[in-house]
């Protein structure tokens, strides 16, 4: 009887486990590894009897794949469409912004600059051809489009809250999709957002996934971190060793999900032209401070912050979009920070970081007052979020590595997408389907006729 081929998934997000998942259902004997906890940057805490995530998440309408994962694993009925509702805060001031009537109203700018942002965003929604865009910056773009006084009091705003030192080198085709993302989640542009969300947290599809993976055989192993990567002589597959075994496994080929640096860490004699295509793509890290509240600081979910003096990005209320009954009448509020990794809060001590933001709050909420905090963590993530330059199409990776069998699928391969749990799973479900594509041509064909069929 012909043996199964191995396979080796390293990292435990929704790209691995989805990766994972597909790659058992179809037969293959499969392994994956996981540092700390499954779920990635959609990782959860517990709050009382349920959980929440350290890292704010939620689905638009268009994210299909991961709800066409949660039918096929039984629990679409638990993804729900919750009504949304997204303000500004500029000036001193709170502004709704929740459709065209709204930006009408932004009286951080003068009306016809009101309108031409009005404008502008409604142009955007409406291009399909995203391309064009590969080749220009966002902040080129858009000060050319909206006038450099409107541009600088909104969206150049938050491009320097969101990217700092790369605010303009950011390509607009990054924009356009955060655009199209808030127009396919309101079928009329007239009706509310509503965005989806897992009863009982994403924690509900983790745990999904997980049980779907055992379910089909996947040896899951969790808090085991691998030590050592070796391809083995001859191209024939992959040596994995952990802390938890005495022998290295073979493998016959090896999906790494993890970011770009790590994976270097890992492959130390990856061919010079691929480990430098990596290494010019930079991250940015992310700082999330979430307090506990005994009240609300807003009635908004979803605030941006458009205000240079303000030491974070945005203020994500959460209770504002899931009820806080479902937390025992516990209220909870993201400060999120998107930043480089030498920032000096990416190093900061919790308790200093949490004192550097109190304060802020006052100038959200003038009746806020740090008695209402009655608890408080921080998260961080060193590759939270790819930079994404002119002409990235021709800049991204391939999955094949230049090593035979190893491959790399994560975050800074989803475009013209933004990263997020929805195309993490596409990516799982992409990475799958080549690989088992691959082993099957080798299956079928002598070594030395396949080589160049599998090369970029």
């Amino acid at each position: 009887m012909e043996q199964r081929k191995r396979i080796g998934v390293i990292g435990g997000g929704f790209a691995g486990l989805t990766a994972a998942y597909r790659l058992a259902h179809q037969g293959f004997e499969v392994t994956l590894w996981e540092r700390n906890q499954y779920g990635g940057q959609a990782g959860t805490f517990p709050v009382g009897d349920t959980q929440l995530e350290i890292f704010y998440h939620h689905l638009f309408k268009s994210d299909t794949s991961i709800a066409g994962l949660a039918e096929e694993l039984g629990i679409g009925d638990r993804l729900v469409w919750l009504p949304s509702n997204v303000g500004y805060f500029t000036d001193g001031k709170i502004y709704p912004l929740n459709g065209a009537k709204d930006v009408l109203k932004l009286g951080s700018i003068p009306f016809h600059d009101r309108i031409r942002l009005g404008a502008v965003t409604f142009y955007l929604q409406h291009v399909t051809d995203w391309k064009k865009y590969e080749k220009i910056t966002a902040h080129d773009w858009l000060q050319r489009a909206l006038g450099k006084r409107a541009y600088d009091k909104t969206l150049g705003a938050q491009l320097r809250a969101k990217f700092g030192r790369y605010y303009d080198e950011v390509a607009m085709v990054w924009f356009w999709g955060k655009i199209w993302l808030r127009t396919t989640s309101r079928r009329n542009p007239l009706d509310q957002e509503k965005l989806g969300y897992f009863t009982g947290s994403f924690r509900t599809m983790v745990d999904a996934l997980v049980d779907g993976c055992e379910r089909v055989g996947v040896t899951m192993r969790v808090g085991d971190p691998i030590t050592s990567l070796e391809q083995v002589r001859d191209d024939k597959g992959w040596s994995v060793g952990t802390e938890s075994i005495d022998q290295p496994e073979p493998f016959d080929a090896i999906i790494a999900t993890v970011p770009s640096p790590v994976f270097q860490t890992m492959v130390p004699n990856l061919p010079q032209t691929y480990a430098d295509q990596l290494g010019r793509l930079n991250y940015e890290a992310a700082v999330v401070a979430i307090l506990e509240l005994d009240r609300p600081l807003t009635d908004i979910y979803w605030l941006n912050i458009a205000d240079d003096d303000m030491p974070f990005t945005g203020i994500i209320e959460h209770t504002n979009f899931v009820d806080s009954s479902v937390y025992g009448g516990r209220r909870f509020v993201y400060l999120s920070k998107y930043l480089e990794p030498d920032h000096p809060y990416f190093t900061m001590d919790d308790d200093r970081l949490i004192d550097e933001y109190v304060p802020h709050l006052k100038k959200v909420n003038l009746d806020f007052d740090q008695s209402w905090i009655r608890n408080t963590w921080v998260f961080r993530e060193r590759a939270a979020q790819p930079i994404i330059p002119l002409n990235y199409s021709e800049m991204i990776p391939s999955h094949r590595t230049p090593l035979h069998g190893l491959y790399l699928a994560n975050t800074t391969q989803i475009y013209p997408e933004d990263r997020g749990t929805n195309y993490s799973v596409r990516l799982g479900n992409d990475i799958a389907k080549l690989v088992q594509e691959d082993l099957t041509i080798f299956d079928r064909s002598r070594p030395g006729d396949v080589s160049s069929r599998l090369a970029d």
